[in-house]
């Protein structure tokens, strides 16, 4: 009797684990291969007068799409497109409050770092400094552990010279 109730136990922990690994894709992260395809160095996305503002914008760098949302005071946020719980379209997405909501799912990310702000992605989504050189938005990925790359031309508020948008927040991710 106790080694079927093992047993059971066991299958029930099985099915249970099964499901929540394979079909809802608890703990996966989609968006996980973005820093490693990317290229280091800033990367041109369009003019500014392409990105309308408060509208997901969807652009691709080195083959990876990106997500790209002008707020209405100017601000420019840029973040994999991909969601990170199944690879749902973000810029088919909804944008509110500082965030993007993906289309599938619902989980819901903030523009200017990244962090998952509700689930069912468990992984936040990579994101990008952005600043505007002559009219042209361009793109960098930013270090995933809250920091920023380390280098010239980098002020004590973890802003790049020349950049209007897409300031650090130097929260590390959590707020």
């Amino acid at each position: 009797a106790y080694g079927f109730l093992g047993f059971t136990a066991v299958g029930a922990g099985g099915m249970l684990g099964g499901h929540l690994a394979y079909r809802q894709a608890s703990g996966a992260n989609h968006a996980e291969e973005v820093p490693n395809v990317v290229s280091p160095g800033w990367h041109r996305v369009g003019t500014v007068d392409e990105f309308p503002a408060g509208e997901p914008v969807r652009r691709s760098v080195d083959d990876v799409p990106v997500l790209v949302v002008r707020e209405s005071g100017g601000a420019i946020h840029a973040l994999a497109e991909r969601c990170s719980h199944l690879a749902g379209p973000l810029s088919e997405g909804t944008v509110a409050d500082g965030c993007v909501r993906c289309p599938w799912h619902g989980s819901v990310f903030r523009l200017s770092d990244g962090w998952n702000v509700r689930g069912p992605a468990t992984s936040p989504q990579p994101s990008f400094e952005t600043r505007i050189t002559g009219g042209e938005v361009e793109v960098r990925l930013r270090h995933q552990n809250g920091g920023e790359p380390a280098g010239p031309g980098r002020e004590p508020n973890g802003q790049v010279h020349g950049t209007r948008t897409g300031a650090a927040h130097g929260d590390g991710g959590h707020g």
